[in-house]
């Protein structure tokens, strides 16, 4: 069914009060898709289609929505429909829900729900959103050391309701401390009398719930593995990160860092993001950019106005010189912070990167500087200066290529080191340096050669 129609099919039945008919019509599609079928209907009627769905499936595609999309939604429904939606989630993506509840709407929602769930709910909370703790669930198999492998299957089969994967069973002591852990395969294939102490292999690697998730993140790539425990201080094991939960972080840390490339500090929603938050979260930085390219300006009129008067054609090649020079540090940057991202490279290796982009950045430049070189001579032959012109253009190009190549590469390991965002060493001030760099270079070699 096409978009146009089934918008209009779903705004009719909302219209004749037929919630019945819109279950029907979205019930061939899967969550994600009906996620982005809400994208080309009226805000106004979110809520409404959304409460048409039955719990699970509303659940499901609550989760897929963007998050001011989601905070939205969750302030048109009543409470009592956001129970029933959280009832049917994971402990972690219930944990994500509650946390984004106005403060006035938590405690009437949890008391809706089930004891226990609450304890879950708040046991998570108690934990920063971008750690190990605010990403794991509580559900999972966990039986203990002296358990056989008939208890353990009968066991898996009584939760197994609560479980919407089954990649480790956690085998566990007395006091609840992680000690192995056995994969479904061998409990399957293993004597039903054995007891699972005498199967179980030493968990690879755990963590402890205060690591950042993108560490979390390092870790399922480093390990190749699909789920990973989380266990306290002292070793109890509390809860476990699956692969889907490393998913989103690693496109929440990549959309982080495109929006942090784009001078943007925080994620936004081109439709759901209020239009007054968008431009308070866009427009420090192209203000603090602006500063930069006006100091240029006033560097330009009073130092290097007699050169540009005496050789006009000079302000033709600068906008070529500050675009290849900004290029190549962008390149370089994005290279620097995707491999950090993949725990490739680490700060002490900070002087082979920026030696090894450094020429990498001299060759470009070199290649770049020669290519305009020879354009600006033939554009300018008829100047009775055009050598002049093509070797203030080589040299200004190499030096642009050279410069925004070494901070590049420097500068995502420095800010690392001192506990910066790494993707803000790119954007609005990398652009903002060269353009500094390149034109005043490019002026000053000019006016010592004319």
């Amino acid at each position: 069914m096409e978009l146009q129609e089934l918008k209009d099919q779903i705004t009719k039945n909302l219209e004749d009060g037929n919630l019945h008919n819109i279950k029907s019509l979205l019930s061939a599609y899967h969550p994600s898709e009906i996620a982005e079928i809400l994208d080309y209907i009226d805000p106004e009627i979110h809520s409404n289609v959304l409460s048409s769905l039955d719990n699970e499936t509303a659940s499901e595609v609550l989760l897929e929505l963007d998050d001011q999309h989601r905070h939205d939604l969750l302030e048109a429904l009543d409470n009592e429909k956001i129970a029933h939606i959280v009832e049917e989630m994971d402990s972690d993506d219930a944990a994500d829900v509650i946390a984004d509840l106005a403060e006035a709407d938590v405690a009437p929602v949890l008391s809706k729900l089930d004891p226990e769930e609450v304890e879950e709910v708040k046991s998570l909370l108690q934990y920063p959103e971008d750690t190990a703790g605010g990403i794991m669930q509580t559900e999972l198999a966990e039986v203990t050391e002296d358990s056989t492998v008939r208890d353990a299957i009968n066991w898996i089969r009584l939760i197994a309701d609560e479980l919407d994967d089954l990649q480790d069973i956690y085998v566990i002591d007395t006091a609840e401390k992680l000690l192995g852990t056995v994969s479904p395969k061998k409990l399957l294939l293993s004597n039903p009398g054995v007891k699972l102490k005498n199967i179980m292999t030493e968990p690879e690697v755990s963590v402890t719930p205060l690591i950042d998730q993108e560490e979390v993140a390092e870790i399922f790539e480093k390990y190749d593995i699909f789920a990973l425990p989380v266990i306290d201080e002292s070793g109890k094991l509390i809860g476990r990160i699956t692969a889907d939960d490393v998913i989103d972080v690693i496109t929440e840390e990549a959309s982080e860092d495109m929006y942090h490339l784009a001078g943007v500090q925080d994620q936004m929603h081109p439709i759901y993001t209020p239009t007054l938050t968008r431009i308070k979260l866009r427009t420090p930085w192209l203000l603090l950019t602006l500063v930069g390219e006006l100091f240029i300006a006033l560097i330009i009129v009073y130092v290097f106005q007699p050169t540009l008067q005496k050789v006009a054609i000079l302000a033709a090649f600068m906008p070529a010189i500050m675009a290849t020079g900004g290029n190549v540090g962008i390149q370089t940057t994005t290279i620097v912070i995707r491999s950090m991202g993949m725990g490739t490279i680490t700060f002490s290796q900070i002087y082979k990167l920026v030696i090894s982009e450094v020429k990498v950045g001299l060759s470009i430049g070199i290649i770049c500087g020669l290519v305009a070189a020879i354009a600006g001579a033939i554009i300018s032959k008829n100047e009775p200066q055009f050598v002049k012109l093509a070797f203030a253009v080589f040299i200004a190009m190499v030096s642009a290529t050279l410069a925004t190549s070494f901070v590049g590469a420097a500068s995502p390991l420095l800010l690392q080191k001192f506990k910066f965002d790494p993707a803000a060493a790119s954007g609005p001030l990398l652009t903002m340096f060269n353009d500094i760099f390149g034109s005043l270079v490019y002026l000053f070699i000019a006016m010592l050669i004319f």
